[in-house]
């Protein structure tokens, strides 16, 4: 078992954003998704529709994953500060330091609207190469 090390003492855990903000950053995301995907038909129609879309994508996508990197650079600050994996790896006799981080990082991974968000995502995705090669090939008119 290694020394104690005081550093690991004095690590802060953040606190988990409320609800409403996990939802904004969401639709945010999600919006944003959107958008970008409109933009293959929204070509169809013109390019300023088009450029517009994008750009207002972009910048939500913008917001949305500097939000994404902030809470990924907050769970791996608690996992490597507290040498988490290390003691789980060594089966290292937790302290509650480490139960609270671990109950930080357990509690942001349950509350993640990130794997709706990608399917989401792929599911607009889906939709909107559907509808362009439609309107690629003539098959609709919009």
């Amino acid at each position: 078992m290694r020394e104690f090390e005081p550093d690991r003492a004095k690590v802060k855990i953040p606190k988990g954003y409320r609800i409403s903000v996990i939802k904004l950053y969401f639709w945010v995301g999600l919006i944003s998704a959107l958008l970008l995907r409109l933009v293959i038909i929204a070509d169809h129609y013109g390019d300023i529709y088009a450029r517009v879309l994008w750009y207002l994508g972009v910048v939500g996508y913008l917001w949305f994953f500097a939000h994404r990197y902030h809470i990924g650079k907050r769970r791996f600050g608690v996992i490597s500060d507290l040498g988490l994996l290390e003691k789980i790896e060594t089966r290292e006799p937790l302290t509650e330091k480490d139960f609270e981080g671990l109950n930080y990082v357990m509690w942001s991974i349950s509350v993640s609207k990130e794997r709706l968000n990608y399917l989401v995502i792929f599911t607009f995705s889906v939709i909107a190469i559907v509808l362009s090669l439609a309107l690629d090939f003539g098959i609709i008119g919009l």
